[in-house]
C-alpha cells in the first residue's frame, strides 16, 4: 500500500485533516500537523491516519532550521513512497525539496502575491517559485491559478492540476441546532485586505437597505486597520462588525445566521470561504474574478456579479433577499454541491491520481 505523508505549517485550516482523514480510505497516511493545532489535532481520524505533531517556532527565528532537520529525521525513519506539502513554508519548503527524501506533490494556494497583502505569509515575489521548484506535481484550487503557473513561470501545464478546496465538515461539527438563520442578514468573512473589496459592499448598503429596510450586514475578519471601512460606512447600524480573528467555535453561528454570504473580491486565486458557505447551504454573491467561477456556479448556487461595481453587487444581493423560494433554492443545490463535487472522498481520489502520476514520473 502507498505511504503518503501529508505536511502542513499552518495551525488555523482544517482542510488537510479532512484530506488526511479521507485518504486514510485509501493508502497509508502519515499526517505531520502543527501541535499549536489543538483542536484541529482532534479532528484527526486516529484509526486511519498517523499523527505526528511537531513544534513550529516563529517564522523569523533561526530555530526553524533545527524544526527542519527534526522533520527530515522522522521522513527518514518513515520512508514514505511520497511527500505532499499542502502549504508553503519559507524555511520548511526549501529545507524538504532540497535532496528531497521522497517524490514531492506541493499544493500551491496562492500564485502571486494579491492587492494590499501584507504580513509574513505574503509570499515575497522572488521566492514565489520555491513552492513549487522541488515539486514533481502541482495542485492548484482553480483553473486560473493553473493558468499563470504555466504562462507566468513556465511550469509545465500537464504537471498541475485543479482540485477544488473542500468543503468544511469540521465546523458543521461545531455548529448548533439551536442557531437560526436570520432574515435579510448578509455575512462577509474572513481576512480584510485591498484585494477583499470590502468597500464596495460598504458602497452598496444604502442601495440594498433602501429597497430591503432591515437588512444586517455581519463583517467578521480582520487584517488591515478597519477605520477606514468604518468610516465609510453611510448607515453604521446596519452592520454588525467582528474585527478580529474569529475562532474555530464562533465560524458556524455566523454562516447559521447569515441569508447569503457575500464576496466582493476585486481578485482572487480561489477561496476557502465559499465551500463553508455551501457547507451551511448558504448562497454567495461573488465577484467574477481569479478562481471564484469555477465554484459559483451563476444562477444556480448563488450570483456571479463584475468586481468594483456596487450597483451589480447590490442587485444580486437584492433578489435573494427578497426572494425566499429563489434563495432557499440555490442554498440547497450550493449544499449538493459540496457533497458531491467538493466532498472530500472525491477529492481523495482526485488526489490520489496526482500521486500517482509523481510516482511514475
Amino acid at each position: 500500500m502507498i505511504h503518503i505523508v501529508l505536511i502542513e505549517f499552518r495551525a488555523s485550516t482544517p482542510a488537510p485533516v479532512h484530506l488526511a482523514n479521507a485518504l486514510g480510505e485509501l493508502c497509508r497516511v502519515t499526517l505531520m500537523l502543527p501541535d499549536a493545532a489543538s483542536s484541529l489535532i482532534q479532528a484527526v481520524n486516529r484509526e486511519t491516519v498517523d499523527l505526528q505533531p511537531f513544534t513550529m517556532p516563529r517564522i523569523r527565528q533561526p530555530s526553524n532550521l533545527a524544526m527542519v532537520r527534526r522533520l527530515r529525521r522522522r521522513l527518514e525513519r518513515l520512508h514514505p513512497h511520497l511527500i505532499h506539502i499542502t502549504f508553503w513554508h519559507p524555511w520548511g519548503t526549501p529545507g524538504l525539496g532540497v535532496r528531497s527524501l521522497a517524490p514531492l506533490v506541493a499544493t500551491v494556494h496562492d500564485v502571486e502575491r494579491h492587492l494590499g497583502e501584507r504580513g509574513l505569509w505574503a509570499i515575497p515575489p522572488f521566492l514565489y517559485r520555491w513552492q513549487w521548484h522541488w515539486a514533481r506535481q502541482v495542485i492548484v484550487h482553480a483553473t486560473r491559478a493553473r493558468q499563470r503557473l504555466s504562462e507566468q513561470y513556465g511550469y509545465p501545464a500537464e504537471r498541475i492540476h485543479v482540485i477544488p478546496l473542500g468543503r468544511y465538515d469540521y465546523y458543521r461539527a461545531l455548529s448548533s441546532q439551536s442557531q437560526p438563520e436570520e432574515p435579510h442578514t448578509i455575512l462577509f468573512f474572513g481576512r480584510i485586505w485591498g484585494y477583499k473589496g470590502l468597500q464596495y459592499l460598504i458602497k452598496a448598503e444604502p442601495l440594498i437597505t433602501r429597497a430591503v429596510p432591515d437588512t444586517r450586514i455581519i463583517i467578521a475578519g480582520h487584517g488591515e486597520p478597519f477605520e477606514k471601512y468604518r468610516q465609510a460606512m453611510v448607515n453604521p447600524h446596519h452592520f454588525e462588525v467582528y474585527n478580529y480573528r474569529i475562532p474555530d467555535n464562533e465560524v458556524a453561528p455566523l454562516f447559521q445566521r447569515a441569508s447569503v454570504v457575500v464576496l466582493p473580491y476585486l481578485e482572487a486565486s480561489q477561496s476557502g470561504i465559499i465551500p463553508i458557505a455551501y457547507t451551511f447551504g448558504k448562497p454567495v454573491v461573488a465577484t467574477h474574478v481569479g478562481g471564484l467561477p469555477d465554484v459559483v456556479k451563476d444562477g444556480e448556487t448563488g450570483f456571479l456579479v463584475p468586481p468594483a461595481d456596487a450597483q451589480s453587487l447590490a442587485e444580486a444581493v437584492i433578489r435573494l433577499l427578497k426572494d425566499d423560494a429563489l434563495r432557499h433554492k440555490m442554498g440547497q443545490q450550493a449544499q449538493q454541491f459540496a457533497e458531491t463535487v467538493l466532498s472530500w472522498s472525491n477529492i481523495a481520489q482526485r488526489t490520489m491520481d496526482v500521486y500517482r502520476l509523481a510516482l511514475n514520473d
